[in-house]
């Protein structure tokens, strides 16, 4: 089910991250609202002064919520605090936007030599899951929101922890899977919090549908115009995933705009693990 509004109110959750940041800045350049939760809101104004946006779009469309993406009362008064409709009601969020993930670093275990990547948080993508799930809840409780009220979320995932066909090049298969195991425990088990949320019966989860992002390895810094073109990439889902070897972030964000966020999507990608590779 799609949102038949055609103004978007984004919460968003990660956006000083290079994707999640490139979809705020296409929301806010397209006229909708945002809000988004940062651990330090001058860090994210920042970024977006940076990439052009005067401070009329900046003050006009998005609300900074200082505080944690771990902590329920600051996710809570996140998606609350979007602006007052038009018609003087409540404008809840109409999707949600999160990018989290933890920093990363190298590391070595006589164990498992292959592992060479770690995170200064290691199981910071399904703690901030559970805290969104539970937030979500309890506004629920509160305001008995119906079905079409309710958020389209999308999360930005990765390559390599599919259900279902492998979506690694065979070329890399063997590296990727041993270097990147221990970020990606953390990313399996925050789309299986998300994903469970989706295979509820109707009514019965806290979002109105949910679409997974899973990129190949990321490049390009936190800069929207750093892209090589949506022309060039290559979209696939779960059971049918696009293979590449990396992908711009800027271009991810984009392709994340225009088919999930904008009001011209079709809502063909509503429930989908959508794999995005150049």
């Amino acid at each position: 089910m799609t949102s038949t509004s055609t103004t978007r109110t984004v919460a968003f959750f990660g956006a000083t991250g290079g994707v999640a940041n490139a979809i705020l800045v296409h929301t806010l350049l397209s006229g909708h609202r945002a809000v988004a939760l940062a651990r330090t809101p001058s860090k994210l104004r920042d970024q977006l002064t940076s990439q052009g946006l005067d401070a009329a779009t900046i003050d006009g469309n998005l609300t900074i919520v200082p505080g944690n993406a771990l902590d329920v009362a600051s996710v809570k008064k996140t998606l609350l605090a979007s602006s007052p409709s038009a018609d003087g009601g409540d404008d809840f969020p109409t999707h949600i936007v999160t990018g989290l993930g933890g920093t990363p670093s190298l590391t070595f275990d006589w164990c498992h030599p292959g592992h060479i990547a770690t995170l200064d948080n290691p199981t910071i993508c399904e703690t901030a899951a559970k805290t969104l799930v539970t937030a979500l809840r309890e506004i629920h409780a509160e305001r008995s929101l119906r079905t079409s009220q309710k958020p389209l979320l999308v999360f930005v995932s990765t390559t390599g922890i599919s259900r279902g066909v492998e979506d690694v090049p065979f070329a890399m298969r063997f590296f990727y899977h041993q270097a990147l195991a221990i970020p990606h425990v953390d990313k399996r088990k925050m789309e299986d919090v998300y994903r469970s949320e989706m295979e509820k019966g109707e009514g019965e989860g806290v979002f109105r549908n949910v679409v997974g992002i899973r990129p190949t390895l990321l490049s390009g810094s936190v800069d929207y115009k750093d892209a090589k073109g949506l022309e060039g990439l290559k979209v696939g889902t779960e059971s049918k995933p696009a293979l590449g070897f990396n992908v711009k972030r800027a271009d991810v964000g984009h392709w994340v705009y225009e088919n999930v966020i904008s009001p011209n999507g079709t809502g063909k990608w509503e429930g989908e693990m959508v794999s995005l590779t150049s």
